[in-house]
């Protein structure tokens, strides 16, 4: 099985996830688990088990073109300090330790949503790159 989270929250640019997921349900995504979090934090841990894939959907801060879609593999996630969830104890580090506790699933990609620094705007998210990406993954 597949599992698609968009971690985020109900307030302004953090919405991205969740709205991406919104966006997927009318995709008919095969073998494939859509759900959203409310800032997980060290939760996410325990929707790592027990499936073959996960794909985190999550805003990103970035002083590039908001709204755009990016992917992120698990390795790249848990080296790099310039990815900054919007939210506290974000994905990466969640991604980070899971790596350290062998408890990462088979496969994990990250698909990152671009946000400005005024996180009270939602951008427009470009739905198109974001369904050929999950596509793409599965």
């Amino acid at each position: 099985m597949i599992r698609i989270i968009g971690v985020g929250s109900p307030f302004g640019a953090d919405q991205l996830g969740w709205l991406a997921i919104d966006h997927l349900v009318a995709c008919s995504l095969p073998n494939c688990e859509l759900m959203k979090l409310d800032r997980p934090g060290i939760g996410l841990l325990d929707y790592f088990q027990n499936v073959d894939q996960v794909i985190l959907i999550d805003a990103l801060l970035s002083q590039e073109a908001t709204g755009r879609v990016v992917l992120i593999q698990a390795d790249e996630l848990v080296d790099c300090e310039s990815l900054t969830s919007s939210h506290g104890f974000g994905v990466a580090e969640t991604v980070a330790m899971a790596a350290q506790l062998g408890a990462l699933p088979a496969r994990l990609h990250l698909i990152g949503i671009l946000v400005g620094d005024d996180l009270s705007l939602i951008p427009s998210m470009d739905t198109s790159a974001l369904e050929k990406q999950v596509h793409s993954l599965l």
